[in-house]
């Protein structure tokens, strides 16, 4: 009896679950396919998930809609730029670095984030390395990150000189 009673607790504790559950705001009869996530760190993490399968398109929708959560978290906006740039949608990219830049200004991953889009998606060597020497200032002098930015910097070639 007391298996019975724990199984029909546990029963209806589910089904109530699921069906008081709250649903996606623009998605209320789960037509995106989206599993339901419950705050913006769950959509980070699947956002991560997607970008590991390499199905960049839903790891964007995954962090545009953290980024919809959180507007002011800076990483969030990070992750977008990095699914963008795999979509080598460049611009989008730059401009969601630019948002996470002016959020969290120290920090290393958007200054190296922008070095790539500026040198792969823009074709700006000058400002390529403008934001790899940024990058050098505040990452960790002994990284193996520094090294190779070092190494990305040597290859834009020598520096434009103004007249």
């Amino acid at each position: 009896a007391l298996v019975i009673a724990t199984f029909v607790s546990l029963t209806i504790g589910f089904l109530a679950g699921f069906v008081l559950a709250p649903r996606g705001d623009g998605d209320p009869a789960g037509q995106s396919g989206m599993p339901h996530a419950v705050g913006p760190d769950d959509y980070l993490q699947l956002g991560m998930q997607a970008m590991e399968s390499g199905d960049y398109p839903r790891a964007e929708q995954y962090f545009r809609r953290a980024t919809e959560l959180v507007p002011g978290n800076a990483m969030a906006h990070t992750d977008l730029a990095v699914s963008l740039m795999y979509q080598e949608r460049w611009a989008d990219a730059h401009g969601e670095l630019e948002v996470a830049n002016r959020l969290a200004p120290d920090t290393p991953e958007v200054y190296f984030l922008q070095g790539v889009v500026y040198r792969d998606g823009m074709s700006d060597s000058t400002r390529a390395r403008e934001a790899w020497q940024r990058f050098l200032a505040v990452a960790p002098p002994d990284s193996p990150q520094a090294e190779m930015v070092t190494s990305w910097i040597q290859g834009l070639g020598p520096e434009a000189v103004a007249q």
